[in-house]
């Protein structure tokens, strides 16, 4: 069955919906990885190619009631970046976003500049999640389905404040707390941010090295040595 008639065929039903998921799946940037939602049960279902199990995907791809969930076009989210800084009171601080939209990187330009101003990093993601908040209401309306219990379920911009916070809150700790640590410890715990970034955008993982290869004075094991020679 195709998606347009799937769609036509569940056209005004109302949806439970998690809500968490849902934003997560608008908002998935991995091109791996596809969500589906289930109209009747309200569950996402998540399948990475390649590790997906073969029935199972040709199941879920077959079922009338699973609906493909598009992540949200880059181009829609840069358009957010632009309709943010407007939004900004500081003169300088609107400058330096603005000089962050020229050429690619962007969105990682954009936040690393936020990064440095935590009340404005905060309003950047409740904005944002406001952004997603209407693009699902949009995905919804375009195939006359109802979403269950909508303002119920959303997090607020408290939620997110304090979702924020929290963030920043862990940020500082770690940082203070890789004062007291090894050499080895620091190259152990940098390789493993970078696995858990590599991990979080769908990139190439990289190999994690253990504390004893890390204390190496290259900070290599065989194997990652090995590999750096073939590079």
């Amino acid at each position: 069955m195709s998606t347009t008639t799937t769609e036509s065929a569940a056209a005004g039903r109302r949806v439970p919906v998690d809500w968490s998921a849902l934003a997560s799946a608008f908002d998935n940037t991995a091109q791996h990885i596809r969500y589906f939602l289930h109209l009747e049960t309200g569950a996402l279902i998540r399948l990475v190619d390649g590790l997906a199990d073969p029935d199972t995907r040709v199941r879920v791809e077959a079922d009338p009631a699973c609906v493909r969930v598009e992540a949200i076009a880059a181009r829609d989210q840069y358009r957010w970046l632009q309709a943010f800084i407007p939004t900004v009171d500081d003169i300088e601080l609107q400058v330096l976003l603005l000089q962050c939209l020229q050429g690619p990187g962007s969105f990682r330009r954009f936040k690393a500049v936020l990064s440095g101003r935590p009340d404005q990093l905060r309003r950047w993601r409740v904005f944002r999640m406001e952004r997603i908040r209407a693009a699902i209401l949009d995905w919804f309306g375009a195939r006359g389905l109802v979403p269950a219990s909508f303002e119920h379920a959303w997090p607020g911009a408290g939620a997110e404040s304090m979702r924020s916070r929290a963030v920043d809150s862990a940020r500082q700790q770690l940082h203070a707390m890789t004062r007291d640590l090894a050499p080895g410890d620091l190259h152990a715990l940098t390789a493993l941010a970078e696995f858990l970034r590599a991990t979080r955008s769908g990139a190439h993982a990289p190999v994690v090295p253990s504390r004893r290869d890390a204390e190496r004075p290259d900070g290599l094991g065989p194997e990652r040595r090995a590999m750096e020679t073939r590079g």
